[in-house]
């Protein structure tokens, strides 16, 4: 059950990274967040989709408060982070943790897997050193790992492993809101649905607020409430999850599904491949930023950047030809 009012907001978000020289590379400013708004109201998941460079992780750390933004503010519980007091900002920091992509590189390999699970708790400073003791060892338990493993070291696991650990360090701080940037994708197909059942199993059992970020709608597809669709910095695309896929409005939406594989003989929709590489995000398209790769563009696409508008209800799409590509 969601709340109306939004837990976690990101408003006109902006974020600019300056590029060096080198000999291979372009220079210049490049632009991974565009003036995005985003709310995730409490209880709910959702899914942030798009190909690598899109810039989705970046906005995911930009809700985490990992990086400040260059414009406009991140708000929990409606205040802006950026201007909390430093107490109430270390606690939306304890509150709002992040899982990381590669799991092997996540973990501080210096330390056992039970000192990095306790070191949130022990900063936290609110319980004693039995008290973190035994909730290490529940919270091991409850990822699927044994109490044997807390005095191993990161380098001794598997990556699902890994990915699990990295979950269990996510928990100890007691968070409202995880945010996991691509939690599955380094992982052996195998072992993706086990974390991906593991993430829906936690938000459950601790009542928890979910952004997943992932290049695979497919992965988007079953566990969350809305999925946002990001294209070089921008939002393009953002509906209910069953809608996104049933009811796409944006022809990048669309090119994604069509991607995804299928069982022989199961129904697909017309392709929609996309041609090209993403553009630089150094040198951003004029009008409509995904014109250059879009099978239906016209001349206002190249010219005019659409705005993101409610095309059906619930349902929003920043393209001038939604209405006329695709059904009510």
């Amino acid at each position: 059950m969601t709340s109306s009012s939004p837990l976690l907001s990101g408003i006109n978000l902006l974020k600019r990274f300056r590029v060096g020289a080198g000999p291979a590379s372009q220079t210049g400013v490049l632009t991974s967040v565009d003036g995005i708004d985003i709310e995730i109201r409490k209880g709910e998941t959702v899914g942030i989709a798009g190909e690598s460079g899109c810039g989705k992780s970046t906005l995911g750390k930009l809700l985490a408060g990992l990086l400040p933004p260059d414009g406009g503010e991140v708000r929990y519980c409606g205040k802006a982070i950026q201007t909390l007091p430093a107490a109430e900002r270390a606690r939306f920091r304890q509150r709002t943790q992040m899982i990381f992509q590669d799991p092997y590189s996540s973990l501080n390999p210096r330390m056992r897997i039970g000192d990095s699970i306790a070191e949130p708790m022990v900063i936290a400073g609110s319980r004693s050193g039995e008290e973190i003791r035994a909730a290490m060892f529940g919270i091991l338990e409850a990822v699927g790992l044994e109490p044997k493993h807390i005095d191993r070291f990161p380098d001794e696991f598997s990556g699902g492993q890994r990915q699990r650990i990295g979950i269990a360090r996510a928990l100890a701080s007691s968070p409202e809101i995880i945010i996991a940037d691509e939690p599955v994708s380094s992982l052996d197909i195998s072992i993706q649905a086990q974390i991906i059942n593991l993430l829906q199993t936690m938000k459950t059992e601790h009542r928890l607020t979910m952004a997943i970020i992932s290049h695979d709608l497919s992965v988007l597809r079953h566990v969350c409430d809305r999925v946002l669709v990001m294209y070089l910095g921008v939002i393009v695309e953002s509906a209910p999850a069953d809608q996104v896929f049933q009811h796409f409005r944006h022809p990048y939406t669309e090119a994604l599904i069509a991607a995804i594989p299928r069982i022989t003989g199961e129904h697909r929709h017309a392709a929609a491949p996309l041609s090209g590489d993403l553009p630089s995000p150094l040198a951003i398209p004029g009008g409509c930023r995904f014109h250059p790769r879009c099978r239906y563009a016209a001349d206002i696409c190249r010219t005019t950047q659409p705005p993101l508008e409610e095309k059906r209800i619930g349902q929003f799409a920043a393209c001038h030809l939604s209405n006329n590509i695709y059904s009510p």
